[in-house]
């Protein structure tokens, strides 16, 4: 299993908006191949500032079957235009220690 995470800035004032169309957008990423579930946490220090947690199977299920459907692209549609800029998405893994 692999965590597709990143930090997301909104344009502030559009929180709550922001929140309803990630919440539709949950359900096309939910409805992937290899998605395995989801997480948004909004910061306490700044309202306009989150972190999105999207746990895959594998970075391909991310990266080649979700990135390249036409539910990603009705993603960006539906949550883009509530970036201030765009993300950096990283992938984990866990260490077993």
């Amino acid at each position: 299993m692999v965590q597709e995470t990143f930090l997301l800035e909104v344009k502030p004032g559009t929180e709550q908006d922001f929140e309803q169309a990630f919440q539709k957008a949950a359900n096309l990423v939910h409805a992937a191949h290899g998605c395995l579930g989801s997480e948004l946490k909004r910061c306490v220090e700044q309202e306009n500032k989150y972190l999105v947690a999207i746990e895959w199977e594998t970075v391909e299920d991310h990266v080649v079957h979700f990135k390249n459907s036409p539910a990603f692209e009705e993603l960006k549609a539906l949550i883009g235009p509530y970036y201030l800029h765009p993300p950096t998405v990283e992938h984990y893994q866990e260490v077993q220690i």
